[in-house]
């Protein structure tokens, strides 16, 4: 029985233009455009090489796939090299990733899109997408609709960069979110409007409750078990049950089905962040325990940095550590993860130790292929708590040590400073310091600014 307890009255909900803009396979778009390629009927992946050598066969995910790659391979952003055919089709283009490159390109597309409004109402959601409100700024380009003036966007963007949008319109940033993921990047317009009168039509159409922004694979389970398997039966189910058996996320799912969204792009949100961490697949697979503990150490380094440069100290670590493909051991897991509480720190050397002691009590000489470290419970601060077990000036000076050592990598670039451990076999803080994010193209922000422009510029052009 539908529930008429709660309803919401529309005509007192916030009403605006909001533009939820993708750019259509981003990666490969950019690889399509830097390629004179039209990126919607042209064949490309982007994926690693060994070496980045194009005659060997490609190792790793596929980062992005152009929309014809997808469909003529049947491989999605998840696939890995083995799933396309080989050899290599002739009509198939393999490109290396280049992040500096996309992040550039980033940069270019959403400075065009704070010319259509101001800073306070651009909101950048993630590489590929970007909130805008434009209910001001109709006028201002002489449009009558957000409509009209999604479309200027579309084709600004695309005469500059070569990069196709699509775009989602809506009342509030839910709607225009769904209407993007929903409508737009189906149609060939690449746009659609869902507004709060579509709600019925629109909104509670979604069959699948994992198609609606913020219900993953968890929540849909447990909403599944309450009887719930669409967003019609969401939005009608008995609000005081969803309240009490999912607390203030049941006041929002149950809002959201209803296409109600009360936030503003232009409200200034304060938050630290409450955890960091790296991550990597490694090139090979790693059978030395002493291999595999210098990545470790070189990752805690990675991590105690970004610490230090937040001025934050960590009070638990984790290590997650996956096992080659394929690989199981003798209990059946194909991997590790454990977690330890430690004094609040921020120093290189006992994030080594610490996670170093994880490894060896867990470790039984299986192949690895992924690392992973983690760090929680964050406080912020830049005192100095010194351990009661260890001799104070060793301490002091290690910090010292570090902060050094951060100068220095931040002015001169990261490989300016190195630990000699780096340079032996299987050492890989040297190759990832041309890294972005994992990928090509820079060191997750512990890199000099521009300590690699020249290489990544050759790269390029």
């Amino acid at each position: 029985m539908y529930n008429t307890d709660l309803l919401f009255d529309y005509s007192k909900e916030p009403s605006r233009d909001i533009l939820c803009i993708d750019c259509r396979s981003f990666y490969a778009s950019v690889e399509c455009a830097a390629r004179n390629l039209d990126p919607l009927t042209a064949k490309l992946v982007v994926m690693s090489y060994p070496s980045d050598s194009p005659t060997e066969r490609g190792s790793g995910l596929i980062l992005a796939s152009s929309p014809m790659a997808k469909k003529a391979y049947n491989i999605t952003n998840v696939s890995r090299a083995r799933d396309l055919p080989y050899p290599y089709p002739s009509d198939l283009v393999i490109a290396a990733p280049r992040m500096k490159l996309y992040m550039q390109k980033n940069r270019d597309i959403n400075n065009i899109y704070k010319s259509y409004t101001d800073e306070e109402n651009h909101h950048v959601y993630s590489v590929d997408e970007s909130f805008l409100d434009i209910t001001n700024s109709l006028q201002l380009f002489g449009c009558q609709t957000a409509y009209e003036l999604a479309k200027k966007i579309q084709i600004d963007v695309y005469k500059k960069t070569g990069i196709y949008t699509s775009i989602g319109i809506g009342d509030n940033p839910l709607l225009a979110k769904l209407a993007l993921d929903n409508e737009a990047k189906h149609t060939k317009r690449m746009k659609a409007e869902w507004r709060y009168e579509d709600v019925p039509k629109k909104l509670w159409k979604i069959q699948k409750l994992t198609d609606f922004w913020g219900i993953g694979h968890r929540t849909a389970k447990s909403l599944n078990r309450m009887g719930i398997r669409t967003i019609d039966e969401l939005a009608h189910t008995n609000y005081y049950d969803l309240k009490e058996k999912f607390g203030v996320l049941g006041a929002q799912l149950y809002a959201h089905a209803w296409g109600i969204d009360r936030s503003f792009l232009g409200k200034k949100i304060k938050s630290k962040e409450q955890s960091i961490g790296n991550s990597q697949v490694l090139h090979k697979d790693y059978t030395r325990k002493n291999e595999i503990e210098l990545v470790i150490k070189e990752m805690a380094d990675q991590v105690a940095t970004r610490l230090r440069r937040i001025h934050a100290q960590t009070q638990a670590i984790s290590l997650w550590i996956g096992f080659s493909l394929g690989y199981v051991d003798a209990s059946g897991k194909s991997g590790f993860h454990h977690q330890m509480k430690i004094p609040p720190t921020a120093s290189s050397k006992q994030l080594a130790d610490n996670l170093l002691l994880i490894f060896r009590r867990y470790y039984k000489n299986q192949d690895v292929r992924n690392i992973s470290v983690g760090c929680s419970k964050l406080i912020f601060t830049d005192s100095i708590q010194l351990d009661l077990f260890s001799e104070p000036e060793e301490q002091v000076k290690q910090i010292t040590t570090d902060r050094a050592v951060d100068t220095i990598r931040r002015r001169y670039g990261f490989k300016s400073l190195i630990h000699a451990n780096s340079l032996l076999d299987g050492g890989r803080a040297i190759a990832r310091s041309s890294l972005v994010g994992g990928h090509a193209g820079g060191m997750a922000g512990i890199e000099g600014e521009d300590s690699d422009k020249k290489s990544n510029e050759k790269r390029i052009f």
